[in-house]
Formats: structure tokens, C-alpha cells, sequence
């Protein structure tokens, strides 16, 4: 059988479980514990949904293989966490990533307009390294933006390419009046760090007053 064959073989597995009814506020982290304590074995990753970058209160469970899944939704299904009821149930198929991996990749991907923060990790890669900013001017460029976050180690940046992307701000009239960026942080640390240090801050009020109101999120 080609290497082909034997890929499209795999993709037509079950190897994922999706979970639903979670509190928003769950992470990947704490999926991982709650998977331990069912004792839920063979888990390769636990991702996060997200609707336009917000948690939407499901996420995705990979194995590494089809055997383990039905074990995992009798041990997960109709549990609790955080006071809330969870359904477990199997996915025939989760959207791929891979062509966003890497900083690189992120940008095209950015250029082509082809971000939506939708699916499993807002359907991008970097575990927990990608941050959302919310509220900025909607006339925001790219460069001020990275000037204004000097001090925080942006992916990218000592190449002279951050990896800062001007996101979709919706619909409406009001919409082009504030702006949305991803920002790819060099360590997961760094990106929890300019979460803790912008959010809900003002955003030059020497410049605009009170009119911005910046507000930050960490895509687990």
C-alpha cells in the first residue's frame, strides 16, 4: 500500500472524541486532569474549540488510536466538571492545521485571509503561544503595533517579521472602528505575560484618551 493509501486509511479512522456541555473556562490542562482522573489513557492531544477565537464550550480529543476511543466516551460521557454535565461522542472528522504551522505558515495563512479562530485550537498551531487582542484602533498598523509591544519578545520580531496579523473585526458599522490581532509570542509564557500586563488597559491614552480599551486572550 503507498504512503498515501496508508495516509487516507488512517483519516477515515475514528481517532477523535468530541466533548460538549464544558464550562468556557476550562483548559486544555484541565481537560488533561480530567481525563486522568476517568482514567482516560492514550490521549496524543486536547484541544479547545473556539468560534471566531472565543471558547465555545466543546473541544476535541485525539488518540493515537481508533481502539482507545470508545473506552474513552464510556469513561467521559454524562461526567461532571465544574457543576457542568458533559456529552461525549465520536467525530468522524476534524479539521487540519498543519498547512498554518510555524510562524511562516501563520503569515500566509494571515495574507490570504484565510484566519476564522474557528475549530479545534481556533485552527491554528502554537500551543498556547498565540494571543488575541481585542479593541485596538481600527487603523492600527502592523509596525506601530510591534513598536508599541517592544517590550514583550514577539515570534518573529529579531527577523524583522512579527508575527502580528490583522484579523476580520465582523460586521456592521461600528466594526471598522476597532481592530483584532493574533499575536505569536515566543514562549507560552511570554504570551500569558502580555495577557496579564495589556489586558483591559487603555490603549494610548496620551494619543485617544479612554476611547480604547484593549482586552487580551491566550488561544489555549
Amino acid at each position: 500500500m503507498s504512503t498515501q493509501a496508508v495516509t487516507q486509511a488512517t483519516q477515515r479512522l475514528r481517532l477523535h472524541v468530541g466533548l460538549a456541555g464544558l464550562p468556557r473556562t476550562a483548559l486544555p490542562t484541565d481537560l488533561q486532569r480530567f481525563c486522568g482522573k476517568a482514567k482516560v489513557e492514550n490521549v496524543a492531544h486536547v484541544a479547545i474549540n473556539y468560534k471566531r477565537f472565543r471558547p465555545n464550550g466543546t473541544a476535541t480529543l485525539a488518540f493515537s488510536r481508533p481502539e482507545y476511543v470508545p473506552a474513552a466516551i464510556k469513561a467521559l460521557d454524562k461526567t461532571v466538571l465544574g457543576g457542568k454535565t458533559i456529552k461525549a461522542s465520536i467525530l468522524d472528522s476534524v479539521r487540519d492545521a498543519s498547512r498554518m504551522r510555524g510562524q511562516k505558515g501563520l503569515l500566509e495563512a494571515g495574507q490570504r485571509g484565510v484566519i476564522r479562530g474557528d475549530g479545534p485550537d481556533a485552527g491554528i498551531t502554537g500551543g498556547g503561544k498565540n494571543v488575541v487582542l481585542y479593541g485596538l484602533p481600527g487603523r492600527l498598523v502592523a509596525g506601530v503595533l510591534a513598536e508599541q509591544l517592544r517590550q514583550f519578545k514577539i515570534a518573529g520580531l529579531d527577523q524583522g517579521k512579527p508575527v502580528l496579523i490583522k484579523l476580520e473585526s465582523g460586521k456592521g458599522s461600528a466594526a471598522g472602528a476597532t481592530s483584532r490581532w493574533l499575536c505569536r509570542m515566543e514562549s507560552v509564557s511570554e504570551a500569558y505575560r502580555l495577557v496579564r500586563t495589556i489586558h483591559m488597559q487603555q490603549w494610548r491614552p496620551d494619543l485617544h484618551g479612554d476611547k480604547f480599551v484593549v482586552r487580551a486572550a491566550v488561544i489555549s
